[in-house]
């Protein structure tokens, strides 16, 4: 799954590593910051095929699911949602990216072994949830495939928002569940942005063209992560 992003560097970088010829950058500059901790219900950048990139609500619950009280969903499944009622369309029209530096996951490790490798002595304490920072080997960002019902420059009103895509992890990758997001190098992630692409092609992209394990790595980092509020540059850094 995907549930906490980094989203740091300047936005004009993501756009320059994507190839963007001419990008517009629909927010305001002088209330961005770096997000090294960004949950859902915030705001993280996304690019748009018209080559925008804008501030979306991440989260997302469609009319229909709001009169019947369903909850607000943050991610995708990229086997189920090319057909399930919440993201069909979505699918066809309303793909986007997310550029991010990493993400969060959490692994339940004996505190034996926490302690250990923090330099303790206590064996008796019981498992908990260790949070990693998951980014590229190269350092170079990379780009979430997402989906969002926002459109053009209207007004961003109660339900709308994105959901980022997730794929089945392959062997070798640190996660506690058996999903993570499905992040693709610049060029799978131009296509994944032509609309014009077919849906046979679209499905093969997002079985195929994520980036592998291999091109990961990831390292534990303080606890301080798991507080949304926190959001600094030593949240990614790894633990001695």
């Amino acid at each position: 799954m995907c549930g906490r992003i980094s989203q740091y560097r300047d936005p004009h970088r993501y756009a320059e590593h994507l190839g963007l010829a001419d990008p517009l950058m629909l927010f305001d500059a002088a209330d961005r910051r770096p997000g090294y901790n960004l949950a859902p219900g915030t705001h993280p950048l996304a690019v748009y095929p018209d080559q925008t990139m804008r501030a979306i609500h991440w989260g997302y619950c469609p009319a229909w699911a709001r009169e019947q009280h369903l909850p607000q969903t943050i991610n995708a499944r990229a086997d189920t949602a090319p057909t399930g009622r919440y993201f069909e369309e979505l699918w066809k029209t309303g793909r986007v990216l997310v550029p991010a530096d990493g993400w969060f996951e959490w692994r339940v490790e004996s505190a034996s072994v926490t302690t250990a490798r923090e330099g303790g002595n206590r064996a008796d304490e019981p498992a908990n949830r260790q949070p990693y920072f998951v980014h590229l080997k190269s350092d170079a960002p990379m780009y979430l495939a997402a989906l969002s019902s926002v459109r053009g420059t209207e007004a961003q009103t109660e339900g709308m928002g994105m959901v980022i895509v997730t794929a089945v992890v392959d062997t070798g990758l640190v996660d506690l569940h058996d999903r993570r997001p499905l992040a693709f190098a610049p060029d799978a992630a131009r296509r994944w942005l032509d609309p014009s692409l077919p849906l046979d092609q679209l499905e093969q992209l997002a079985r195929s063209a994520g980036l592998a394990a291999g091109r990961f790595r990831w390292h534990r980092v303080s606890h301080e992560v798991n507080r949304t509020l926190n959001d600094e540059p030593g949240l990614i850094a790894a633990l001695n």
